[in-house]
């Protein structure tokens, strides 16, 4: 599915050396937050603890807003120029790489032309594809000129720089730990980061940040309690109001990623878009974020950000409705048998779905689904494999079904790479086999949309070809939380806290 994209994955890298940072200040002055990362001790960088460690790490030019727009990060402003072939960047003064070096001219046009042309940044970000050359025009202005008009280019900038060279991180924190990009933690080692004096927004006030990977939800919860912790980096709804004490602040932060079952469309069943759309009906999705979630989430039925600016709101939802479920699998050729065939209850047509070992949220999630469609004569039956088995038979396309949770917002191209024709784009996300030649066709024409009336337009018949031929069950978008001790003061904001990390301090009392 693309490395931590799609799965709940770990780890980050990089050695320590050159820049200040906070090894002079005696040990026992030193202010040190300690973080707990649930289900993070597996492989990757994308994700779970190497999320987590990238984010302090690394910066981008961009940040995505809540609704999708692009908000300044390295970057101050941009502007177009040339009939939109041209994209004129003003960098932020007084950044400085974790080496020392300033992030201006030659070094920041470097760092961003490896960032863009990287092969995972290509599959994630399909406006990349457009770029021709990235140019520096003076310490401050870089120059991006384009093959053709890419209307989403400011919004995909989110990408992280530096993160291939050792200290090029332009982040609060750097890693001091030494461990092999890309692999698992080993059991029981800690991932420590030290500040970076040099940082733009001023020197953070917390000296250190010790990252510790959980096998389990429940480990990590307990940790927080016993006092071991000063923040979990992503909580569970059903553990919110257990570990909220006088001591400890629940704070929920909105995800850009949702449930969601996905069907190989090449299956001789799943193929046919009549089943799909009958199956998304079938499936209780308020029932499934009030008792798997406990209500941390949001109902989905497409791909498409529901709070992106572009997002056609009068589109009315997929409705919960089992009869009308059961009427059109009796159309599309798949009633319910009189009997059993001898191997299960009596049934439409069966399929398995693909699962990782112990989720525990997405093997919950699965249950709810499979009761709902056997309500409706259908038999989903599970095949769960160790994670590193998973994205193997994902590329491969060995599955009739599988669920996750996948990144599709907050803008529409996030949902393009899943879902583009594999016949016409070649990536290694889309792998699921779902051909669409309107859906292709929008996708295509999306990004050249370059005024917010043809965007608008373009989004709004997305939605509608992927409503009635849907290439997956869209369960939920869900929500992250975080669990942080009151001994750190945040600052006031309605975002992430984690984006304001360098400004948290310690309460006066404690």
């Amino acid at each position: 599915m693309g490395r931590g994209v799609f799965l709940i994955l770990a780890l980050a890298q990089f050695g320590c050396s050159g820049s200040e940072s906070s090894s002079s200040t005696p040990a026992q002055e030193r202010t040190i937050l300690r973080v707990g990362v649930p289900e993070g001790n597996t492989a990757g960088d994308d994700t779970g603890v190497g999320q987590f460690v990238r984010f302090l790490n690394f910066e981008s030019l961009t940040l995505a807003g809540a609704d999708g727009r692009a908000l300044p990060r390295l970057a101050e402003r941009w502007r177009w120029d040339d009939n939109d072939l041209t994209l004129r960047i003003d960098l932020r003064p007084s950044v400085f790489l974790h080496d020392g070096t300033p992030f201006v001219g030659q070094t920041a046009a470097d760092l961003v032309r490896e960032a863009v042309t990287s092969e995972s940044s290509l599959t994630q970000y399909p406006s990349f594809a457009d770029i021709d050359t990235v140019m520096a025009s003076g310490d401050l202005e870089l120059v991006i000129h384009l093959k053709r008009p890419s209307a989403m280019l400011p919004e995909d900038l989110t990408v992280p720089l530096g993160f291939r060279r050792e200290n090029a991180g332009t982040g609060p924190f750097r890693t001091v730990t030494k461990v092999p990009k890309g692999t698992k933690v080993p059991k029981g080692t800690e991932v420590v980061l030290e500040r970076f004096d040099r940082y733009y927004l001023g020197k953070p006030a917390i000296d250190r940040v010790v990252v510790r990977p959980f096998e389990s939800l429940r480990a990590s919860w307990a940790a927080l309690l016993r006092g071991e912790l000063d923040m979990l980096y992503d909580a569970s709804a059903e553990a919110a109001d257990f570990i909220r004490n006088d001591d400890v602040q629940v704070i929920s932060v909105p995800r850009w990623y949702q449930y969601h079952l996905a069907f190989n469309s090449r299956h001789r069943v799943l193929k046919s878009p009549l089943v799909r759309k009958a199956l998304n009906i079938a499936v209780n999705r308020a029932g499934i974020v009030d008792k798997v979630l406990h209500g941390a989430g949001e109902a989905s039925s497409g791909p498409i950000y529901t709070k992106h600016w572009a997002y056609d709101q009068t589109q009315a939802p997929y409705q919960y409705d089992p009869a009308t479920a059961a009427a059109l699998l009796d159309s599309a050729g798949y009633p319910l048998p009189t009997t059993s065939a001898g191997i299960g209850p009596r049934a439409r047509f069966r399929f398995t779905c693909l699962l990782p070992l112990n989720y525990a949220v997405w093997e919950r999630v699965a249950l709810e689904i499979q009761r709902d469609l056997f309500n409706v004569g259908v038999d989903m039956q599970f095949k769960s494999v160790p994670i590193t088995d998973f994205e193997p038979l994902l590329q491969r396309g060995e599955f009739d079904a599988v669920l996750g949770d996948m990144i599709s917002g907050p803008t529409p191209p996030r949902a393009l790479v899943w879902w583009r024709s594999a016949r016409r784009f070649k990536g290694s996300l889309n792998t699921f086999g779902y051909e669409n030649s309107e859906a292709e066709r929008l996708f295509e024409s999306l990004p050249r949309s370059t005024n917010e009336a043809a965007t608008r337009s373009a989004v709004s018949k997305l939605q509608r070809v992927l409503h009635e031929d849907p290439p997956a069950i869209f369960i939920a978008w869900t929500t992250r939380i975080r669990a942080i001790n009151k001994r750190f003061v945040l600052p006031g904001t309605s975002r992430d806290p984690l984006v304001t990390i360098s400004q948290w301090t310690l309460a006066p009392s404690r």
